[in-house]
């Protein structure tokens, strides 16, 4: 029986946590794991689901004790934290930090030379949603198998452009949100708006899904009946530049991905106050 893998983890944010939990389900074990201390309440928390994870005194001794070692630290401190730490030559780094790219990461994990980079969805402690992996390497994506619809790729522009969308999660819900205000405004209960609205999107992902070989633009089509409500809701938010706004806060993120922007940087309102470089 080969033996299991000893991975670590520096930084058990939530996003972390949806992974390890996902990794985790239903007790399997695919590897021992050792938790960075830094948050306690997600480290502890997991290690007292799983007897197979443990939190380990600091970084260091994480670093010290893991094969395979995920960066899961925000990007503000991300530099600071792993300046400080001392890395093996034989150490395989998977970084969760979106604003790092490969070269930036090499100098941070150096004499560590085996890297890549991974962006799960917090989705992903259920086994549901995508991951996406750069390069493709054998041992890691035996830990992911089955967390969801895991993507290989071969360049880091494609992991880079995928991974700006997932910056669409919070606008969504807060689609959804907006939705349910409106109803309640209408006089209805929250406690029916929710449920209503969730069930609504929920059947509108899962057809996307089912019928995603089709085109998105064709299943639009597909759910606009001639003069109905549909024609005219859609007619109206494209005309109002409702469309063209998602391109617009993905081009601030993606810049953002590639160190062309900040958080400080804003969706311009017109065009010519575009600040970061396209």
């Amino acid at each position: 029986m080969n033996e299991l893998p000893r991975v670590g983890f520096v930084g058990v944010g939530a996003i972390a946590e949806a992974l390890i939990t996902g990794m985790c389900a239903g007790a399997e074990q695919r590897a021992t794991f050792l938790l960075s201390p830094r948050n306690s309440t997600n480290a502890k928390g997991l290690a007292a689901r799983f007897p197979f994870i443990k939190v380990a005194a600091d970084n260091q001794a994480v670093i010290d004790g893991s094969d395979i070692l995920f960066i899961a630290v925000t990007p503000q401190i991300a530099a600071d934290v792993l300046s400080a730490l001392k890395f093996r030559p034989d150490q395989h780094i998977v970084s969760l930090i979106a604003t790092y790219d490969m070269a930036r990461l090499r100098g941070l994990v150096a004499p560590a030379s085996a890297i890549a980079r991974l962006a799960p969805v917090p989705s992903v402690a259920r086994r549901l949603g995508p991951l996406i992996l750069y390069p493709p390497v054998a041992g890691i994506a035996a830990l992911l198998q089955g967390l969801g619809q895991l993507l290989q790729l071969q360049k880091e522009s494609d992991l880079d452009a995928l991974w700006t969308v997932t910056g669409l999660m919070a606008p969504y819900f807060g689609l959804l949100d907006e939705m349910v205000d409106w109803l309640v405004r209408q006089n209805l209960d929250a406690s029916q708006a929710r449920p209503f609205v969730a069930a609504l999107f929920e059947a509108l992902s899962v057809t996307a899904a089912e019928r995603s070989g089709e085109g998105f633009d064709k299943l639009r089509e597909a759910h606009t009946t001639l003069g109905g409500l549909n024609e005219q809701s859609y007619r109206e938010l494209k005309a109002a530049g409702w469309m063209t706004l998602f391109s617009r806060a993905l081009d601030l993120i993606q810049a953002r991905m590639q160190g062309r922007a900040t958080l400080a940087d804003q969706l311009p309102q017109h065009e010519s106050q575009v600040s970061f470089k396209r």
